[in-house]
């Protein structure tokens, strides 16, 4: 995925709603005390909330109301994914895209606590229709009973798979009412979406250089981290880690059941 914009809203200084775009080379210049590094702080926030944590004195000043609101777009998506039943399926597919293809991702964190507790969303053109709406939330008992309550006849749909269950009942709607939804992903019932739309997140790093670098320093400790949690990411790498450790099975087993043999023959003399 590739970062493209970047939403604030109560963050700091930027009370009211300000979109920053992204390229593959942005650059900030401005005076002191403009913004330039809560927009790096607020990125670090919301892929790590490590180097920088967010607590309560981050809500601005002027703010109407205690809810922090960082959203991120992406673009460059997987094009096949396992939301959950581990059957593939595409964002598109479930509806969790914007009228123009990208990934919204926001994370709200309610300043009016002492430690804020980020909840996260997904932002939308989604179906807002009744019987239609709710899928992503219903286990797989579930969805087929409202296969059912719908008199949905559809021979191509697989009874096992949660994506074939929902795209069979959207299917036979003949307006869904797409709108822009927001979309809880961290509430039970819907937060292994959560789960597994984070694996596909890009890798962010925010290198302080207007602070004395400390030993103790992630950064310092572990340069090469960042960048083997991101080759380890990579569909390709991770088939090749697939590829030895079935090999390292077959091989454990094999030589196991040589030495099972052995050992009965052994036993048989």
């Amino acid at each position: 995925m590739n970062l493209v914009s970047l939403t604030l809203r109560n963050f700091r200084c930027f009370r009211e709603e300000i979109t920053i775009p992204f390229d593959d080379l942005t650059a900030f210049i401005g005076e002191n005390d403009v913004g330039k590094s809560t927009i790096l702080e607020a990125l670090e926030i919301f892929f790590n909330n490590s180097t920088v944590k967010l607590d309560s004195r981050d809500l601005s000043v002027s703010a109407d109301d205690k809810l922090i609101e960082i959203t991120c777009e992406f673009s460059e998506l997987p094009i096949l994914l396992v939301l959950d039943s581990q059957a593939e399926t595409s964002l598109a597919g479930e509806y969790l895209l914007t009228e123009n293809g990208t990934l919204r991702i926001r994370k709200a964190f309610n300043a009016g606590l002492v430690s804020p507790k980020e909840e996260v969303f997904v932002c939308a053109d989604h179906p807002t229709s009744e019987q239609y709406s709710d899928l992503l939330e219903l286990t797989n008992a579930k969805l087929k009973k409202r296969l059912m309550d719908l008199n949905i006849e559809d021979p191509s749909v697989q009874l096992n798979n949660n994506p074939s269950l929902r795209r069979a009942i959207w299917r036979s709607s003949e307006n869904l009412q797409l709108a822009n939804t927001v979309i809880p992903v961290t509430k039970e019932g819907v937060k292994h979406i959560w789960n597994k739309l984070r694996e596909y997140l890009p890798r962010y790093a925010l290198f302080q250089s207007d602070r004395a670098s400390r030993d103790s320093d992630s950064e310092v400790q572990d340069p090469m981290k960042l960048a083997v949690e991101t080759a380890l990411a990579e569909p390709e790498v991770a088939k090749k880690l697939m590829e030895v450790s079935e090999a390292v099975r077959a091989s454990s087993l094999e030589l196991a059941t040589r030495t099972h043999r052995t050992l009965a023959s052994i036993d048989e003399i």
